[in-house]
């Protein structure tokens, strides 16, 4: 009512001053891009500040690192100034291309910070906080991201931590300095995971500022916005797929269906799909139908271990479940266990991690064990089917299984778990059980459709970014 008052006229306020009085009115946010010299990053980029500034409520303005962020912002860890030279530029040229004005595009300043301690264990290190905000989160989920390890050698990387959390400094005292010359209304970040993105989402928390994360949608061409939350938050995943399927959409039941026997044909929707290469019905050449055979299918330790939904409900991680099921049959003879390494593993095979070394103890400590290499070709699906039962923790597979009419049991937590899709072991006594149990049915098929309806159709099309691949698209017509 005030406004229309106003452009009516009704208090006397001269033209000039309206302009200025609604301009105030305006959402002032702030955008923290991601570093990154991939193309479908930039292009979300764009997509995100192209929409904030359609919007003609909104004042929009853009941090750009101005390689100021010491040079550790999560993929360059070794300083390289040619990676610097190169990511730059593209993030101003995004923000240009999407309509930021010039003033509104702030640049990091240089910050003395201060001499962080040296960590003892990962556990301090990852709950580290200082002034306030949480410092520890980000810079060990980079290392483990690096080194794919969920158990890297905390002396060995801790200067490489140091400079996480410098970089980190940075970034929250220009966000203080920003934050009162402009008081923003809203904080939008990308992922927000590495360490030149994270301190958006833990200065937003502490000052009580809405914030918003952008990331990937359901595959190629897709985008998600989380307000408040982090996409790796587990109590988030779950909620979406509630709501996905709370949709009015006619085409629900077909797109489901199209998720899972699209991921079996090896038809990718997203940017990677392991199973595209393997074999088409290859199994073990050990493999004997006479047995009792179970294949557990297991995960990446590392992606998640750095964030508390994900924590293990009875254990400490996946590979303390895998120990204490096989020394458990280990002399049952009529019993088989395939382990399934992930094939997102195969770097960390390359790099010894502690979750490789101790999958090769296990290998040649139990007979009636089977260890297929991430990089090995057998069938996924093959083996799903050939096993009596499917274990896992929280891979997309336990899902997958019941809709192809397997018994799947895990170990841990998913997103899934909350569908009754699953069998869901809540001790180690009870996984045991639901191996042994040789009248367990596979849970109902319908209910694994909310998950992979979400998969297809989770988040929003771009409308400005034409995304081809991984490393090739158009942002408004520009060859990114």
């Amino acid at each position: 009512l005030m406004t229309k008052l106003i452009n009516k006229g009704a208090y006397g306020i001269m033209t000039d001053n309206i302009d200025i009085n609604m301009e105030n009115k305006k959402k002032k946010i702030l955008v923290v891009t991601g570093h990154s010299r991939a193309a479908h990053k930039w292009g979300m980029v764009g997509e995100t500040i192209k929409r904030l500034i359609d919007d003609s409520n909104n004042e929009v303005y853009f941090l750009d690192c101005n390689k100021n962020a010491t040079g550790y912002c999560g993929l360059n860890k070794s300083v390289h100034w040619g990676y610097c030279d190169k990511c730059s530029p593209m993030c101003l040229k995004m923000a240009k291309l999407a309509g930021v004005k010039d003033e509104n595009i702030l640049k990091l300043k240089k910050v003395k910070s201060p001499k962080f301690p040296k960590f003892k264990s990962l556990e301090e290190a990852l709950h580290y906080e200082f002034e306030g905000y949480q410092y520890g989160l980000a810079p060990v989920s980079s290392v483990m991201s690096i080194t794919r390890d969920y158990d890297f050698d905390i002396k060995k990387y801790n200067n490489l931590i140091q400079k996480y959390l410098r970089t980190e400094y940075i970034y929250f005292k220009n966000l203080e300095e920003f934050d009162k010359i402009y008081n923003f209304d809203e904080i939008h970040v990308y992922n927000g995971r590495m360490a030149s993105m994270y301190p958006a989402i833990s200065y937003a928390r502490k000052v009580n500022k809405p914030f918003v994360v952008y990331d990937r949608g359901a595959g190629i061409g897709y985008m998600q916005e989380y307000k408040n939350s982090v996409s790796h938050d587990l109590f988030v995943m779950r909620a979406d797929i509630k709501n996905c399927w709370q949709k009015n959409d006619l085409n629900k039941m077909e797109l489901a269906n199209k998720w899972f026997v699209d991921r079996r044909k090896g038809t990718v929707h997203s940017l990677e799909l392991y199973t595209a290469n393997q074999i088409k019905d290859s199994l073990p050449k050990d493999f004997d139908d006479s047995k009792e055979n179970y294949v557990f299918f297991n995960s990446s330790i590392d992606e998640v271990y750095a964030f508390d939904s994900w924590k293990h409900p009875f254990a400490k991680n996946e590979n303390e479940i895998l120990e204490n099921l096989f020394e458990h049959y280990k002399n049952d003879e009529n019993k088989h266990f395939y382990l399934r390494i992930h094939p997102n593993l195969t770097k960390a095979k390359k790099k010894h991690t502690t979750q490789i070394k101790q999958i090769n103890k296990m290998k040649k400590k139990y007979k009636n064990l089977t260890v297929i290499e991430p990089d090995e070709k057998i069938d996924t699906y093959a083996l799903m089917e050939a096993c009596d039962k499917v274990l896992s923790t929280y891979s997309t597979i336990g899902c997958e299984a019941t809709y192809w009419g397997k018994v799947s049991i895990i170990a841990g937590v998913a997103p899934y778990d909350e569908l009754d899709c699953v069998y869901q072991a809540k001790s180690f006594e009870d996984l045991f059980r639901l191996i042994d149990d040789k009248a367990l049915a596979p849970k109902l098929k319908e209910n694994s459709l909310p998950y992979g309806y979400r998969n297809q159709v989770h988040g929003e099309v771009y409308k400005f970014f034409k995304e081809n691949s991984l490393n090739d698209g158009e942002f408004l017509g520009n060859k990114i």
